[in-house]
């Protein structure tokens, strides 16, 4: 029997865990069991070729909201090609309303609903062999004489490492190139009623030594990011640091990702993560909505205070890549308090702020009590909302367009130093700022066409002229000229920023790089190298004002030299340097 375990992932840098769990859990059972994985950007007709050409009896898809409309409709006509192909679904998508998908969709046969490594191998035993029963397995959905039958009862595994590791050479040979996705556990403590996490109550570990080697192999293979999808990683503090110590003893280019929950950071863990090589760990933290009414509303017990607390103290470490999250449409949010959300979490100044848009997720609690608050949602998915009872869909519309806004110029971290100047002189507050920009391309018609990330610094140097305020608009051109050197690997300056022409400069240039106290000072990796050697990975530009220092209070020619071959693990901006 021929089993294919498909995944259509949301990027093709991504991997998928899950179907390689369910691969792990049977190949010692079945001699014929394979993983293939595409991306939503792929072509449908092409992934349903590659099925159709495996010849598979069963071709179980893993169902997502990023995946559910191409894999039914892949499966619908893998079906109408291949009828005696057993089309098996699993995953959240389908998880919580597996009658009404099978009865929706005449060619799905099985739905697995929960955790699948076992009910997956106890369905194929089944299909295999007529002394299994198909009764006898729990959260399992399927037809028998025209009629629906789900066994609702959704068992969890209580021993995990009872569960033969994923990350097999078999997995690792296709995957190690792409983002590692790890689970040191199941389950979460709190029950935000926005997350399907909520549905299931209580958190299941995998041992601290299983971990371990896990993370050692993916240690051995050199695997460049590897995300943790536990949902709130720091919740158990003895076991967090135990990790974190081990990734920051073992690591050394491969970064790890953790969601992590703002207030249960303590002044001990912060200790352990000032030892942390720049860039090897990344945190994400969601913080969601400061509204007080907001976050008891969605049952999300959190100390507001603290986390802002931990988060400035995580930034101080500037070793660490810190990401926060927002998301807006939750109740009692409305377009105002969304704004003081904003610019509360903004003025943290993370590395990274993801504005996201609430989606009511099949079985979340929020989606089962969506009349309390009028909620109007698309009932496809990933289901995100319409409009509530505080927040109309023109707004929501207007904080569409401001996420486009602080996607591609802040969360880019390549106009560090030039919005920092414009928000905090000539704006009320960064949310204003990006409001007005946002109306901007709306006006320009900006919206409606791609741009460079070249021509960001010349639409972003045009608002500014346009905007009715005294402005240094060579400050400016200065700021925005040392935020492209610094993330640009070329002097070959956008329109209307401008190079300042200094007499026999490339001599000067050349004179510096020969003095061997210049090298020893500024350039110590480079000493006894020739200076036409060095030049290749180095730039100097002369800027009119003190740039890396106070802004504009007189005028203080500098020359600041770009290391090519120093990035900042963190920023991932090149080194800079003033000359004196």
């Amino acid at each position: 029997m021929k089993v294919l375990l498909i995944a259509v992932n949301a990027k093709y840098i991504h991997s998928s865990l899950g179907c390689w769990y369910l691969w792990a859990s049977c190949k010692d059972y079945f001699d014929d069991v394979e993983v293939v994985e595409f991306s939503t950007n792929d072509n449908i007709d092409d992934i349903l070729g590659n099925i159709y050409l495996k010849k598979c009896d069963v071709a179980a898809f893993s169902c997502y909201i990023w995946n559910a409309e191409h894999v039914l409709k892949i499966a619908a006509n893998l079906k109408k090609i291949a009828p005696n192909t057993k089309i098996v679904l699993g995953g959240p998508e389908v998880s919580h309303d597996p009658e009404s998908v099978l009865n929706d969709n005449a060619y799905v046969d099985y739905i697995i609903s929960g955790e699948g490594e076992v009910r997956f191998r106890q369905l194929l035993q089944c299909l295999e062999n007529k002394n299994f029963k198909i009764e006898d397995i729990n959260g399992i959905t399927y037809r028998k004489n025209g009629n629906v039958i789900s066994k609702k009862s959704i068992d969890l595994i209580e021993e995990l490492d009872k569960i033969p590791t994923p990350y097999t050479e078999e997995m690792l040979d296709l995957v190690k190139d792409k983002i590692i996705y790890y689970e040191s556990s199941r389950g979460c403590p709190f029950s935000c009623s926005y997350c399907i996490s909520s549905t299931f109550e209580g958190i299941r570990y995998f041992s601290i030594d299983r971990v371990k080697r896990e993370l050692k192999t993916l240690l051995d293979v050199e695997v460049k990011l590897v995300k943790f999808v536990d949902r709130t990683f720091n919740c158990h503090k003895k076991r967090a640091m135990e990790i974190f110590k081990f990734v920051i003893e073992n690591s050394v280019d491969t970064c790890f990702h953790f969601e992590a929950a703002g207030d249960l950071f303590d002044d001990d863990m912060l200790q352990l993560l000032s030892k942390a090589p720049e860039g090897i760990i990344q945190f994400e933290i969601g913080v969601q909505s400061t509204n007080c009414q907001t976050l008891q509303e969605v049952n999300r017990k959190t100390d507001i205070n603290k986390v802002f607390h931990y988060t400035k103290l995580l930034l101080d470490l500037k070793n660490i890549h810190i990401h926060l999250d927002l998301i807006a449409g939750l109740p009692y949010e409305d377009y105002d308090s969304f704004k003081n959300s904003f610019n509360e979490v903004y003025n943290l100044k993370p590395h990274k702020l993801q504005l996201g848009f609430l989606k009511l997720l099949k079985g979340s609690g929020i989606r089962k009590n969506d009349k309390k608050h009028n909620y109007l949602y698309r009932d496809y998915p990933p289901y995100e909302v319409l409009e509530n009872n505080v927040l109309t869909f023109e707004e929501l519309l207007k904080l569409k367009k401001i996420e486009k806004m602080l996607d591609r110029y802040y969360n880019s971290g390549r106009f560090h130093k030039s919005l920092d100047y414009i928000i905090e002189n000539f704006f009320n507050s960064a949310f204003e700022f990006y409001e007005e920009l946002a109306l901007f391309y709306e006006k320009e018609g900006l919206f409606m066409r791609s741009i460079s990330s070249r021509e960001l610094y010349t639409v972003l140097l045009k608002f500014i002229d346009g905007l009715d305020i005294n402005i240094d608009k060579n400050l400016i051109c200065e700021l925005l000229k040392l935020d492209f050197i610094v993330s640009h690997k070329t002097s070959n300056f956008p329109e209307g920023i401008e190079k300042i022409q200094i007499p026999k400069y490339k001599e000067r240039i050349s004179e510096f790089l020969k003095d061997s106290e210049n090298i020893k000072k500024y350039l110590p990796e480079y000493l006894n190298e020739p200076a036409k050697k060095i030049i290749k990975d180095v730039h100097f530009e002369p800027f009119n004002f003190d740039v890396m220092g106070d802004f504009g209070l007189n005028e203080n020619p500098i020359i600041i030299l770009i290391n090519y071959n120093k990035r900042n693990r963190v920023t991932e901006l090149f080194e800079a340097k003033i000359i004196k």
